[in-house]
């Protein structure tokens, strides 16, 4: 241990905080295979953007990010005004909404709502069977 270079170390982080930053998880609404990733080159342009980390290339299959497992990346961001920073995430989770962070090869499947779409209920209520299980003591 070097004392003196540990004694040069801060107590505290500074107050107020010099930055406002912030890790953004990427969300894929996509599937398919990668053509290209012109989303990222966006992200790296952002006036917040600090690193960029993703195994997702052309040639990549990628499907929808349901957890924290199936993410496509993460991208750190920082920059001295919040405002710029909350701007720049929403513009992110924009990009990610609009499927604009790929272009994917023929026939890549959206995610939509079941509201957008239009699904209606598979059976009256009163249709509805259940199962007893027998074990009445788990519910």
């Amino acid at each position: 241990l070097d004392k003196k270079q540990f004694s040069i170390i801060p107590d505290k982080p500074p107050s107020p905080f010099k930055a406002a930053g912030q890790e953004v998880i990427l969300v894929s609404y996509g599937r398919g295979v990668v053509k290209s990733t012109p989303g990222f080159e966006d992200i790296k342009q952002l006036p917040s953007f600090v690193y960029l980390e993703t195994g997702v290339r052309p040639g990549s299959q990628v499907d929808y990010t349901v957890d924290l497992f199936t993410g496509i990346g993460s991208v750190i961001l920082m920059h001295h005004d919040a405002r710029v920073l909350e701007e720049d995430v929403r513009y992110i989770r924009e990009m990610e909404k609009n499927n604009e962070l790929f272009v994917f090869e023929n026939h890549a499947g959206y995610m939509k709502s079941p509201s957008i779409m239009g699904f209606k209920p598979l059976a009256a209520k009163n249709d509805l069977q259940t199962l007893d299980t027998g074990r009445h003591e788990l519910y």
